[in-house]
């Protein structure tokens, strides 16, 4: 006798109107809608599948995801029960279980469904971060700090870790006695309407969340409204004072593909409509926020507390002790798409030629593949394992600062290094890869 699967392969749907398709084509169709914003659509290809195959898991699944996405985690709840019972022990299922357990306060519920999930696929970086949550709601932070430790470690560009690990070690690493913390914030001004970002820090790391604000909050000045931002590492970090959104507030991600055409038309041109009194989810900024007119104002808001001086200044302090020429090189070698990493004997051909050129140069090298060190080693180079005083856990941030403050920067491709690269307020020299890696070649880091 065929089995299930087999059955359903041999089903033909009509998923969309005029287009047919067997029910695992159609359940590749529902995940592609899903993972693009159109939850509706996605949960109505859901409902097709689920008429003709009333007990597809993966269906289920991807029906139960679509619903709490859509801020309605009551109403996935049951979807997903129902999932967990046609295929039990699936560790996805028990994962995105424990979500929605945890947006409904389910806390005991959610840690079992998380834990369970971890037994299945003991690397489950995202099912450590759900865990870490559950500990740190019930008070035992350190527990949801080791949790964290291990998912950032298993799984570095998974946000959700990233950002709830770095604002713990924000906390861990204030000085004694630091009246107000990191987290200061003002009051909303009532008398305008508001825009908010509740995604803002847990899709996407570092520069594109720091991209982001800029762009999210120049278009709210620009339409006269007040921008609410979550706890996120760009406000730890710097000087900000954005008042706080209600962190219960769920990231909308209803049809984001349309907001982020319907956002940078807004950006860039005027409309007489724009977004207002809504929450926004852009999936990385669509535009280059970092405007020209704009830039003494961004730079004033992204300066870094002082609070965090003694971890980021002692290292440039080294740096220049070394040296009158500050010259910070980002290489980059390990999570970019595509893997279309430039060469090194770029950046070596180009030190060659620069070198004899400078006044008593020193070399910082910022890299996230350490074994490229040694091929600079003709120009004495100095990374983060040299500086004086270790951020841990937030080492990327010293690196970071130190290329904000480079006299000369060559970078690699990605935001991290371009963001740094605007963010220095006197640099010499900019350069980055040329199309195709054919060279380093200046650039302008604002528009």
């Amino acid at each position: 006798m065929a089995d299930s699967a087999e059955i359903a392969a041999s089903i033909e749907i009509e998923t969309l109107q005029g287009q047919r398709m067997t029910v695992p084509d159609a359940v590749r169709q529902a995940l592609d809608y899903c993972n693009s914003g159109w939850l509706d659509i996605s949960g109505f290809i859901c409902e097709r599948i689920l008429a003709a195959d009333p007990g597809n898991a993966h269906a289920l699944l991807i029906q139960g995801i679509s619903a709490y996405k859509n801020r309605e985690p009551a109403r996935a709840l049951p979807i997903l029960a129902e999932a967990l019972r046609r295929e039990p022990g699936s560790a996805d299922i028990l994962y995105h279980l424990g979500q929605v357990l945890l947006l409904c306060g389910h806390l005991d519920r959610a840690g079992l469904a998380f834990q369970c999930a971890i037994e299945g696929r003991s690397d489950y970086a995202e099912a450590m971060a759900g865990l870490a949550e559950v500990r740190r709601a019930k008070g035992d932070t350190d527990g949801a700090y080791e949790l964290l430790r291990r998912s950032v470690a298993l799984k570095g560009n998974y946000s959700p870790s990233y950002i709830a690990y770095s604002l713990m070690r924000f906390d861990r690493s204030l000085p004694p006695g630091t009246e107000g913390g990191w987290n200061r914030r003002r009051e909303a001004l009532r008398d305008r309407p508001c825009l908010t970002m509740a995604s803002l820090g847990s899709y996407g790391r570092f520069a594109q969340t720091v991209n982001e604000y800029v762009a999210m909050r120049l278009y709210a000045e620009k339409y006269g409204m007040e921008f609410l931002t979550p706890d996120w590492v760009g406000h730890a970090f710097f000087s900000l004072d954005d008042p706080r959104l209600d962190p219960s507030v769920l990231p909308q991600f209803q049809g984001w593909l349309r907001q982020r055409k319907d956002f940078a038309h807004g950006f860039d041109g005027e409309v007489a409509d724009p977004f207002r009194d809504r929450d926004l989810f852009l999936g990385g900024s669509p535009v280059n926020p970092m405007l020209k007119e704009r830039q003494a104002d961004i730079l004033s808001w992204l300066t870094p507390r002082p609070c965090w001086s003694r971890f980021l200044e002692p290292p440039v302090e080294a740096l220049r002790r070394r040296g009158r020429t500050l010259v910070a090189v980002h290489i980059r070698q390990t999570d970019w798409w595509n893997q279309d990493y430039t060469p090194l004997s770029l950046y070596l051909d180009w030190l060659d030629g620069l070198w004899p050129t400078l006044e008593d140069p020193v070399l910082f090298v910022a890299t996230d593949e350490p074994s490229v060190v040694p091929a600079f080693a003709r120009f004495n180079p100095t990374t983060p394992a040299d500086f004086p005083v270790r951020w841990e856990g937030l080492e990327y941030l010293q690196d970071f600062h130190a290329m904000t403050r480079a006299d000369i920067l060559a970078i690699s491709t990605g935001s991290f290094a371009a963001t740094a690269a605007a963010l220095n307020p006197s640099p010499r020299l900019l350069l980055h890869p040329a199309e195709g890696n054919r060279g380093l070649v200046p650039f302008q880091a604002w528009r």
